[in-house]
């Protein structure tokens, strides 16, 4: 073997020791668990149950959590629960988020759809765009939802719309609402309309639809078929209608008796 062929050889032989000893790249090892029938809980500092998740199946990384198939229960301070199930939570330290067919339930009837909604656990808050809601007599829409689990109180806000059901139909509109405890609150710039051909503008209207009363309040004015109001405050319930506040009203006496004649 000639000089030039031996010098070959042993490079080549080199390269082969160095491709042997060459450290080689290791994939990542993945410490995220694979499970199925997951239950998850949340206490407060006191111990006491604050939230329970349960997921059909899901994947779980240190405090992170991606879960499929998922029902979570919120329980207040009076053992009431607000329960929610949804396609899909992504679970975080900071905002965790739910989305696909998202249903909110209360203990009593409040009943909310929407199609995502995010979980700040810090400051116990619920938050979602475009939503639903309904009780037995309610439904509402709105642009956006919040919900504070401390307080159990819901706020609706943007392009709010509802119908209720009291001793007539009416579909009120207004900037924004606040719900709790059955008892909804429309705020700012309230408009109401009833089937009878009843309206009314007010700044603030509390209707509840359990008691089928109606309180108005703020610079109201009512208009219907038959006459005229502005007053202070208006109470509509089952006797009739009350006003109160530097009240003033105008009747039509001959729609009256118009009406009085059919």
């Amino acid at each position: 073997m000639s000089r030039a062929k031996r010098l070959f050889a042993l490079f080549l032989l080199a390269i082969a020791v160095v491709l042997i000893f060459l450290p080689r790249g290791r994939n990542p090892v993945d410490d995220a668990t694979i499970a199925q029938s997951i239950t998850l809980y949340g206490y407060a500092d006191d111990g006491a149950l604050l939230w329970e998740i349960h997921a059909r199946d899901g994947r779980i990384d240190g405090s992170g959590q991606t879960l499929s198939g998922v029902a979570i229960d919120f329980y207040g301070q009076d053992l009431s629960t607000l329960s929610i199930d949804g396609d899909r939570l992504e679970r975080t330290e900071a905002v965790s988020r739910l989305s696909g067919n998202v249903h909110i339930q209360r203990t009593d009837d409040l009943l909310l759809e929407a199609d995502a909604l995010t979980w700040d656990e810090a400051e116990e808050r619920l938050e979602s765009g475009p939503i639903k809601l309904s009780t037995a007599d309610l439904h509402v829409s709105a642009m956006g939802f919040a919900y504070d689990l401390e307080t159990e109180t819901a706020s609706l806000t943007g392009g709010v719309e509802a119908s209720a059901s009291l001793e007539a139909e009416w579909t009120i509109r207004a900037d924004r609402a606040e719900e709790r405890d059955g008892v909804i609150v429309f705020r700012e710039g309230v408009t109401a309309e009833s089937e009878d051909g009843e309206s009314f503008r007010c700044e603030r209207l509390e209707v509840d639809t359990e008691a089928e009363t109606a309180r108005l309040s703020g610079d109201v004015i009512g208009d219907w078929p038959s006459g005229h109001l502005s007053a202070e405050s208006v109470q509509l319930d089952g006797d009739g209608m009350r006003a109160a506040g530097h009240a003033m009203a105008r009747l039509d006496l001959e729609e009256l008796r118009t009406v009085d004649d059919t």
